[in-house]
C-alpha cells in the first residue's frame, strides 16, 4: 500500500504504520470457509455483481452523525467487520493491522471533527459511491480473499449555504455490504 495524495478539503494529519505483510496463505482456514459469502470466495471465474451503493448509505449517514458529535460510538458497524477481516487478509498477525486501522478510523472521526466546517448546523446530503475501484482479486493487496473496492469517494453535505464533499478514501464489501476501510489517505 503505496502513499496516496488525499483528495481531502481539510487535510488530515497523522501517520499508520503498516505491519509487513508475510507470503499469503493459499485458502481460509477449513472452519471458517463456512461463513464466508458467495460473493467473496476464492477462485471466482468472473466478479460477481458489484454491490449497490444504497448498502454504503445508511453506514456513511451513521459516519457522518458520529463526526457531528464527535462520537466515534455513533459509527458502529461503519468500520469493516473484524472477523471479515481475519479471513480476507492474507498476512501475519492481520488482527494487529486490524487493529491498526481501526484505531486511525476513530482518530480520523476526531479529527474531521475538529477540521471541517460548520458542523453544528450542518445537514447530511448524500454519499456519492466513487466508481474508482474494482474487483480486487484473491493475491491482490495481500488478500487471500476477493472483495468490491470503491476509491474516493465523497460524503456530501451542507451548512450555511454551503456544500461541502469530503473524501471517504476507501470502501471495501463483504457479501452484498459496502464497509469503510481507510477514511482518510492512508501510509
Amino acid at each position: 500500500m503505496g502513499s496516496m495524495r488525499s483528495a481531502w478539503s481539510v487535510l488530515l494529519g497523522g501517520a499508520l504504520s503498516l505491519v509487513g505483510s508475510a507470503a499469503l496463505q493459499a485458502e481460509p482456514p477449513p472452519s471458517a470457509a463456512s461463513a464466508i459469502p458467495a460473493s467473496n470466495r476464492p477462485r471466482q471465474t468472473k466478479p460477481p455483481a458489484r454491490p449497490a451503493a444504497s448498502s454504503a448509505e445508511a453506514r456513511i449517514r451513521r459516519l457522518f452523525d458520529a463526526v457531528v458529535a464527535d462520537d466515534p460510538a455513533l459509527a458502529e458497524g461503519v468500520f469493516f467487520p473484524r472477523d471479515a477481516f481475519l479471513l480476507v487478509k492474507g498476512i501475519r498477525d492481520p488482527g494487529r493491522y486490524y487493529d491498526q486501522l481501526n484505531a486511525r478510523f476513530i482518530a480520523d472521526i476526531h479529527a474531521l471533527h475538529r477540521r471541517l466546517p460548520g458542523l453544528a448546523q450542518a445537514r447530511f446530503v448524500r454519499f456519492d459511491l466513487a466508481q474508482r475501484g474494482g474487483f480486487v482479486k484473491e493475491g491482490e493487496e495481500a488478500n487471500r480473499l476477493p472483495y468490491w473496492a470503491a476509491r474516493h469517494s465523497f460524503l456530501v453535505y451542507e451548512t450555511g449555504g454551503q456544500t461541502v464533499r469530503v473524501e471517504v478514501r476507501v470502501l471495501i464489501t463483504w457479501d452484498d455490504q459496502w464497509y469503510v476501510i481507510h477514511l482518510n489517505e492512508f501510509r
